[in-house]
């Protein structure tokens, strides 16, 4: 093994932990991180390219003075403020000495991944606040906080806006949001979406109140992952979460979804053998080479994962009768994705015929940057059929950022000899939200 991370000193700590590694994947999920032996940095770090998520985890008992107003100061300085404290501290210190990030109490090892300088650095905070459900639904009717962003530190109860122990926008969840949230935004990419949309929502001024968090991912998911513009000032509908999780066209978005745990796997799966050192060619790359490649297959969203899975899946099943080819150009615009999926090597020597499948996967791969010539991360992937014995996978990274003229040219020559990619790119027809026709989902 690589490396050993923790998994959470609490009860609390191991479930936020849990969701995290589950929507993130493990390689940019990493709890309990040290920044000197016996110094904690924070609770969780999310490290992926030039975004960094930090998460404060407090699991403070509500106070029972009799006083409602005084026991939400006193719950809020443990809880939050303590939290946004922390997550400050954590943040100086990431872009003071990035280098000095540790997975353990010792100070040993250092974090695997290597944060972002900090001029590209971007950072997003997030606490988990426990323990206040109880007392927020005798006092207001609902178990969560509201979200409300003219709210400075606590000076409204059982609300919260700005914090001013942090330096920037704090996203507070609790153990009812924290699970759906990280359910329905299940990708790094959905969920740093939606942070950055919610926090340049925050900026704009006129969103001044949602009664819960879901209320407001509802409201993002029901305009399209988008926060509309507004000529004054707006809020969410209460309950607005029950009316999306109930509406047909939702649920049946989430129902296709489910194919999308393919994506997810093949990267854990590829991301397993490379930690475990059983990869057959690759184990000598360093960390960093190999998160380059599958941080480009995690940086899809849960949507655009459904449509690459179900693209494999069927010519999976089609590679059974013969080799199977395809590009499928992602929805970011400087990647493209090969398949070249094998029928298997029907018994016979498997070392050779795999040998044959990669040269091919190179060749489509070049030829794929010469017919998409303005995307410059080219991954090819290398399977066989569905169902056949003795079955093996290789991936290819090609960068061409920097490719000349002659390289372009040997690209264009072995499409046109292999005539590969000549028609024009398939227009994929599918919603996220499926019912055409139907309005509801935006």
């Amino acid at each position: 093994m690589r490396f050993t991370k923790a998994k959470g000193l609490t009860a609390s700590e191991q479930m936020l932990a849990d969701l995290c590694e589950q929507s993130f994947l493990s390689l940019w999920s990493y709890p309990n991180l040290y920044k000197k032996a016996g110094k904690e940095l924070t609770d969780l770090l999310v490290v992926f390219g030039d975004d960094v998520i930090l998460f404060s985890d407090k699991s403070c008992a509500f106070p029972a003075s009799g006083d409602a107003t005084v026991d939400w100061k006193r719950w809020f300085r443990k809880s939050l403020g303590k939290s946004a404290h922390q997550i400050c501290l954590a943040e100086d210190w990431i872009r003071r000495v990035p280098k000095e990030v540790y997975l353990d109490a010792r100070a040993t090892t250092v974090l695997p991944l290597p944060l972002p300088p900090p001029d590209r650095m971007r950072i997003y905070r997030v606490c988990i606040a426990l323990n206040a459900a109880e007392r927020c639904e005798a006092a207001t009717g609902y178990p969560t906080l509201e979200l409300s962003p003219d709210t400075l530190d606590d000076g409204k109860p059982f609300a919260v806006g700005r914090i001013s122990t942090a330096r920037g926008w704090v996203h507070v969840f609790d153990e009812a949001t924290l699970p759906v949230v990280l359910r329905e935004l299940s990708t790094v990419a959905d969920f740093l979406d939606y942070l950055r949309k919610k926090e340049a929502l925050y900026d704009g001024g006129r969103y001044k109140r949602s009664f819960s968090e879901l209320d407001l991912m509802a409201y993002f998911l029901w305009h399209d992952r988008s926060f509309p513009d507004h000529d004054g000032d707006f809020g969410t509908d209460p309950g607005l979460w029950q009316i999306v999780e109930a509406d047909a066209q939702f649920l049946a978005g989430r129902e296709q979804n489910r194919i999308s745990a393919f994506w997810d796997r093949l990267i854990e799966y590829l991301t397993g053998l490379y930690m475990e050192e059983e990869l057959e060619t690759g184990n000598e790359h360093e960390v960093t080479d190999h998160e380059r490649m599958v941080r480009l297959m995690a940086g899809e969203t849960r949507f655009t994962r459904r449509l690459l899975s179900k693209w494999i899946l069927d010519r999976a099943d089609r590679a059974r009768d013969g080799y199977v080819g395809s590009m499928f150009p992602s929805p970011r615009a400087d990647v493209v994705y090969v398949l070249f999926i094998g029928p298997g090597d029907g018994g016979g020597d498997h070392a050779l015929y795999r040998d044959r499948r990669k040269k091919e996967l190179v060749a489509r791969c070049l030829a794929a940057k010469a017919a998409c010539p303005d995307r410059n991360l080219v991954l090819g992937l290398a399977l066989d059929a569905r169902g056949v014995r003795g079955s093996s996978e290789d991936f290819i990274l090609m960068d061409t950022a920097d490719w000349t003229e002659e390289q372009m040219q040997q690209g264009r020559e072995i499409r046109e000899m292999g005539q590969f990619f000549q028609a024009a790119t398939t227009r994929v027809d599918e919603q996220e939200y499926p019912a055409a026709g139907a309005e509801g989902m935006g």
